[in-house]
């Protein structure tokens, strides 16, 4: 009998024990909540900060609303809310179930009413969450936020830089703040968290961490099947009795667009990709460039279009060149085939240049604010941005910092050697760098006078497994020499899938009668000539 109870003391110990864990896992796991925002709501609920709904949602897409921010920001700073000082405002009374929240982040400074309402059930939109955030945590800007619809005589300027200057925001993709949205429940809680974690000092710190192991993975990664594309497009100023082939070659270059895709292999290497160029303006055409790469060869096939005409010996077939023997033709070291060291030369190289700009220039944004391709593996999104504000404290990191450092590494013998620079080019590159006086206000200044950054940025998506899942950039900038203005604009995406996973070469390697070598091209060329001459 007395083994009885004891067994029976137990379980209801367990039972008492275990209660409160699946109550909280409960409230941990809403079946509404993906992977992009869990963590940091699990750990608002873990706190108290914030709480579900009775159906076991979250609801992160809905609009929260002034109360509710007011209830989460009075118990994330914990104000006290049991002795407040009573607050006028004609749509809540005291009986009102967050009146106490909302008089404590009242009486602290933090929001207020609008002709003397709060309005609790009104959506927050975003510029009201970069002011009461700049009011609860004393953040100042630095005139360096510029986005597209928020000039600096915008009401919420100040704030919404203050967020910006202390990584709290990035703003959308497109360069805009969208400062009237109204905010959702998650994204507020992200706010919040990043204002917690006092922004900039914490989120450099781990976005410069975070990307250093990123790349070091990409170098990694066995196998894995690739898209992407490139569009380029360049304007220049209209010149008098410009010729129609001159005139044609400019519209082409207005819009080039290069596609993209194929797979890779660590080991043994294997490379291949689909190329399509299409020129656009008045010659419409799309020109298709299979390639094919290992360790010691490449192959290349050639498009043969009327534009541009292949001999009968070299049409449909694949052009060989060992690159040990191209390598040797243009005078570069075979050091420099050494993918072993290429790659560590190629991390170290990202490692320093993530080191020293990692702070001002890499942040993390919101994933919601990126159009991301299907199937695609995101888990965060980090995005460099350089702008015309921007450039001074940049040009001044490469100066000072970076160019030194990097001719430090390439000291290195085994990275001197694959480059082909000597100690002399290096001493005298030194040297070069010390002595110069370089006035970094002047250079800027100067720059400013015919550089425009319309845009500049990077955005890397990462994976679950911290690699780069998908790549997009955009360089739009405008150069204007004695009033003449030349545009230049270039945008990038790439994405991966089947990382690590069996890929399926689609060309192969190319062999026998598919093959012609280079030495025997330029023999056909050297052929032509000879008979031109005749």
């Amino acid at each position: 009998m007395k083994k009885s109870r004891i067994i029976t003391g137990l379980l209801a110990l367990l039972l008492v024990l275990a209660f409160p864990l699946q109550k909280a896992d409960a409230a941990l796991a809403f079946k509404d909540v993906g992977d992009a925002y869990s963590k940091v709501i699990n750990e608002f609920v873990d706190l108290g900060i914030v709480g579900g709904y009775e159906d076991q949602t979250f609801r992160p897409n809905n609009n929260v609303t002034r109360g509710q921010a007011a209830t989460m920001l009075a118990r994330a700073l914990k104000l006290d809310t049991n002795k407040v000082d009573a607050v006028e405002y004609k749509d809540i009374d005291k009986d009102y179930p967050s009146y106490k929240e909302i008089a404590a982040v009242t009486n602290a400074g933090i929001m207020s009413g609008n002709i003397g309402k709060f309005e609790p059930n009104k959506p927050l939109t975003r510029v009201q969450m970069a002011t009461i955030l700049a009011n609860a945590f004393d953040l100042k800007g630095n005139g360096s936020a510029s986005f597209k619809d928020v000039p600096k005589d915008h009401y919420g300027y100040e704030a919404i830089d203050a967020l910006y200057a202390n990584n709290i925001t990035t703003g959308y993709e497109n360069k805009t703040f969208k400062p009237s949205k109204p905010l959702t429940r998650a994204h507020f809680v992200v706010f919040l968290s990043r204002a917690l974690d006092g922004g900039e000092q914490d989120s450099t710190e781990s976005v410069t961490e975070l990307l250093k192991e990123v790349y070091a993975n990409e170098a990694n990664l066995n196998t894995y099947d690739f898209e992407g594309s490139m569009n380029l497009g360049l304007l220049l100023p209209e010149v008098e009795d410009m010729t129609p082939e001159v005139q044609a070659i400019f519209e082409v270059l207005k819009d080039v667009q290069i596609d993209i895709s194929g797979a890779y292999q660590k080991d043994p290497m294997q490379f291949e990709a689909n190329i399509d160029l299409t020129l656009k303006g008045d010659v419409q055409a799309t020109f298709s460039i299979p390639m094919v790469m290992t360790e010691e060869k490449m192959w290349i096939k050639l498009p043969d279009s009327p534009l541009l005409p292949l001999p009968e010996e070299v049409k449909g077939k694949f052009i060989e060149y060992d690159l040990a023997e191209m390598a040797e033709i243009s005078g570069q070291p075979l050091e420099s085939l050494d993918m072993e060291v290429q790659t560590k030369l190629g991390i170290d190289i990202i490692n320093l240049f993530v080191d020293l700009l990692g702070k001002d220039f890499y942040k993390e944004i919101d994933l919601s604010t990126v159009t991301i391709p299907e199937g695609v593996d995101a888990n965060k999104v980090i995005k460099f941005e350089l702008t015309n504000e921007s450039l001074k404290p940049f040009i001044e990191i490469v100066f000072n910092d970076m160019l030194p450092q990097l001719l430090e590494l390439v000291d290195n013998p085994e990275y001197a050697k694959a480059l082909g620079l000597t100690a002399e080019d290096i001493a005298l590159a030194k040297e070069s760098l010390a002595s110069g006086e370089i006035n970094i206000d002047e250079v800027v200044s100067e720059i400013n006078k015919f550089l425009k950054i319309n845009q500049l940025d990077e955005l890397i998506v990462i994976s679950q497994d911290n690699y780069i899942s998908y790549d997009a950039g955009t360089v739009d900038i405008t150069v204007t020499v004695e009033e003449e203005a030349f545009g230049f604009k270039l945008t990038y995406d790439q994405s991966k899938t089947n990382v690590n996973g069996n890929i399926k070469f689609t060309i192969g390697i190319p062999k026998g009668d598919n093959v012609i070598p280079f030495e025997q091209l330029l023999e056909l060329e050297e052929e032509a000539l000879a008979e031109d001459s005749l």
